[in-house]
């Protein structure tokens, strides 16, 4: 799961092509620990492009998406926000989730 910075967020996600999943973070977060192998193991599995942003570092991505609670997870195809979840998630919600746009 790589970790983007503001610069890479616009080149790899809005200027990016196809599916990705987004966790919005934070190193604090308790139940983001808890997301992260989940993720992990579906990028493993599923092949799912799968990336990680750190709302204290970048800030201005989770403002500018309205992020107000971690971990929020985005979907996005072809540089556009398709969906939004809030707060820890199976493996099975998130393959649901992301089969959806595929």
């Amino acid at each position: 799961m790589e970790k983007l910075n503001s610069n890479d967020f616009r080149k790899n996600v809005e200027s990016g092509e196809g599916l990705c999943l987004v966790d919005f973070s934070a190193t604090w977060c308790g139940p983001c620990k808890m997301q992260a192998p989940v993720l992990e193991e579906l990028e493993a599995e599923k092949g799912y492009t799968i990336y990680s942003v750190d709302v204290d570092e970048s800030n201005d991505i989770a403002g500018q998406y309205n992020v107000n609670a971690v971990p929020s997870l985005m979907i996005f195809e072809n540089g556009r926000l398709k969906d939004t979840l809030v707060g820890f998630h199976s493996k099975e919600a998130l393959i649901e989730a992301m089969e959806k746009y595929k």
